[in-house]
């Protein structure tokens, strides 16, 4: 699982070393993996231990920690570097020192130890939540290639998958109880989930249900800061999207009691206040988000709908339905087409008033109504609750109808600084930090496009070729790594594959053959000659004399055809169709006249013009008229996909197997024009 190089370790086998140290709970970094870090003394002793023969430590170096005072208790580890503050000192993981037993301070025997390769495991997972992982062995294959260098039979394994870790129990190992699992094709079996109580087990952290369109949740109820999560089937291909192009899903919540926020993701199954795609975070009774389809196409058909708890006891109602145009409940429409002819504006209310009763309307609009002091216009009755509950925000543009649980929220939804995980970005809106979270942040979670895991993308990638590609850090690095091309054999980075794989088209598509035989039946290449024959089909024609104007050479071109014309050529297996063999019809001397004389006017008259490009047909030898055939049925069966020059070429490379045949065509010839 990596591709440092083996080395023999036959050579390292008289390397006797082990130390005592004392144990210190090392970084949370040393915790996802099961490399140590040792004193550089230990380097020092290592590397006299190796003295003058050869000058270079095995890669990796593997090592064997026991608990001084307890034999069974064993676990084998890489190191990360040499660089502890102190030479007495040896840092561990805390998985690492769980399972060895070991405190603070405590001691531990260190032992090099160099391990086999190892062939096979047996995994069983810790908990139900190890389902999510949509591909377990390329996940466990890129956790284990970046962390760990050893197993051992009994550990815990965690890997991280998606922002979370997930615990493996290693049951069995093979060729040894304890193994190098560096540069080696490590098979995995996973044990499924059992009833089994004498194994820890982990229990699912998140409890997600699955409905349907147009299904309705009915009375949920939700704790204060708690999350409820629902997996939405949409029950659809991206055929029936596209074709729904015109309508919007709409995810309808009513909140019967309390407060509640409705956030929707398409990729994180458990979308947050501070990471999400769509959210309704107002605290308005009936929220309505409205998703375009064309925002729907993804390849696993579900969204996830999460509902958060402001309040105790909140309690909603939701459901979801595909609706076309826009959202009518989202709009208020205000129609105004009646004439301000013989009105007058009144000073209170702003309303416009038929001048006549203006005075009469005044009376009571000020004795009874009153303007929002802050100037949005609105008119509420005197000592009202409704005015009572209107607020405006000093620090913002919004506009509040209830007074108290609603001002809290705004303010620390809105107006509270709030730090991203990756600690780079800090803003005091939700809104924010969940677009800062969906697009640039190094925490941000996708599915690497090489090595096919959820991960985090890091941070945005150094190499400007990179970022023109749209790469951050993880797969800037994860598409370094190099693959060997089957058609060249070089090692091609992962990344560069498909321009790789352009090129190889490119050079495919320029391929030309060299001009055929302008012998219709002949699958040779043409020579220099007079007729641009082969040096096959030309050899009866060539003599010594003198033939300045090609009167001879025309003459015995004739005289070769008229012949296959009227007697043939008397082989069996001939395919000409101007040979009385082939066609089985001999022609008397005056109707082959009349047929060669179209066939030989293309012949030149004179030396000293340009080689022709007559077609000529020509008796053939066997081969060539087996050959030719067998190139006619595959040309025939790929409906012309292919020239039937390359034809000729797979069938004789592939000696004349069809299936094999075609197998070279598609992989090495040109295209046709067909």
């Amino acid at each position: 699982m990596s591709t440092i190089p083996s080395v023999n370790e036959e050579e390292f086998r008289h390397i006797q070393w082990s130390s005592h140290y004392i144990v210190k709970q090392g970084s949370s970094e040393l915790n996802e993996g099961d490399k140590i870090v040792l004193p550089a003394t230990a380097l020092e002793q290592l590397l006299n231990q190796v003295g003058g023969s050869s000058g270079v430590l095995p890669s990796p170096l593997t090592f064997e920690l026991r608990h001084p005072h307890i034999p069974k208790a064993v676990i084998h580890s890489g190191v990360k570097e040499f660089s502890s503050s102190s030479n007495t000192v040896a840092q561990l993981p805390q998985w690492m020192m769980s399972a060895l037993d070991l405190k603070q301070d405590d001691h531990v025997l260190i032992k090099l130890k160099l391990l086999p390769k190892g062939t096979w495991t047996r995994l069983k997972p810790m908990s139900e939540d190890y389902r999510e992982i949509t591909d377990y062995r390329a996940a466990l294959e890129s956790h284990l290639r970046s962390h760990y260098n050893t197993l051992t039979k009994g550990q815990i394994l965690s890997c991280r998958y998606g922002g979370r870790i997930y615990n493996f129990h290693v049951v069995d190992l093979k060729p040894e109880d304890a193994v190098s699992i560096t540069d080696t094709d490590l098979e995995v079996d996973i044990d499924p989930i059992n009833n089994d109580t004498t194994k820890p087990t982990i229990q699912s952290s998140s409890s997600v249900n699955i409905v349907n369109l147009n299904e309705t949740v009915t009375r949920t109820i939700i704790a204060k800061n708690e999350y409820k999560y629902w997996k939405l089937a949409l029950n659809v291909d991206e055929q029936q999207l596209k074709q729904l192009n015109q309508l919007s899903l709409l995810v309808n919540v009513d909140v019967e009691n309390g407060d509640a926020d409705i956030i929707i993701s398409k990729t994180d199954k458990m979308p947050t206040l501070d990471n999400h795609e769509w959210s309704d975070l107002s605290s308005n009774k009936k929220k309505t988000i409205q998703i375009a389809t064309t925002n729907l196409l993804t390849s696993s058909k579900l969204i996830y709908i999460g509902i958060h708890g402001y309040t105790e006891n909140t309690i909603v109602t939701w459901n979801t339905v595909f609706t076309s145009g826009c959202d009518d409940t989202k709009v208020d429409t205000i129609q105004d087409n009646e004439s301000k002819e013989g009105k007058v504006e009144c000073k209170n209310c702003h309303g416009w008033i038929a001048e006549r009763t203006l005075m009469l309307h005044e009376g009571f609009c000020f004795r009874n109504n009153v303007l929002c002091p802050w100037g949005c216009g609105k008119v509420f009755k005197k000592d009202s609750e409704d005015f009572r509950e209107h607020w405006h925000c000093n620090q913002c543009d919004y506009i509040g109808n209830t007074s108290g649980i609603e001002y809290e929220k705004h303010i620390d939804y809105y107006h509270t600084l709030k730090t991203c995980v990756c600690n780079g970005f800090r803003s005091s809106s939700y809104e924010e930090l969940s677009k800062h979270r969906q697009t640039n942040c190094p925490e941000k979670l996708i599915t690497c496009r090489y090595c096919h895991n959820l991960t985090a993308q890091g941070v945005i990638s150094l190499d400007a070729r990179d970022r023109l590609l749209g790469l951050y850090s993880h797969e800037s690095y994860c598409g370094s790594r190099t693959i060997t091309c089957q058609k060249c054999h070089k090692s091609i980075p992962i990344k560069d594959i498909q321009v790789h794989a352009k090129i190889h088209e490119v050079k495919r598509q320029q391929q030309v053959l060299p001009p055929a035989c302008s012998n219709y039946n002949c699958i040779r290449p043409r020579t220099r000659n007079k007729l641009s024959l082969c040096q096959f089909c030309f050899g009866p024609f060539w003599i010594m004399e003198d033939d300045p104007k090609n009167v001879k050479l025309i003459q015995r071109v004739a005289r070769k055809i008229h012949s296959q014309l009227t007697v043939g050529c008397g082989n069996e297996w001939c395919r000409n169709k101007y040979c009385a063999t082939c066609t089985k019809d001999p022609k008397d001397a005056t109707t082959a006249a009349s047929l060669l004389i179209p066939l030989i006017k293309g012949l030149p008259k004179e030396l000293s013009l340009p080689n022709p490009n007559p077609v000529l047909y020509l008796c053939v030898d066997e081969s060539t008229s087996r050959k030719r055939f067998l190139a006619e049925i595959v040309y025939n069966e790929l409906e012309g996909k292919y020239d039937l020059g390359w034809c000729v070429k797979a069938i004789e490379s592939e000696q004349e197997d069809l299936d094999k045949a075609k197998l070279w065509l598609d992989k090495n010839a040109p295209r046709g024009k067909n």
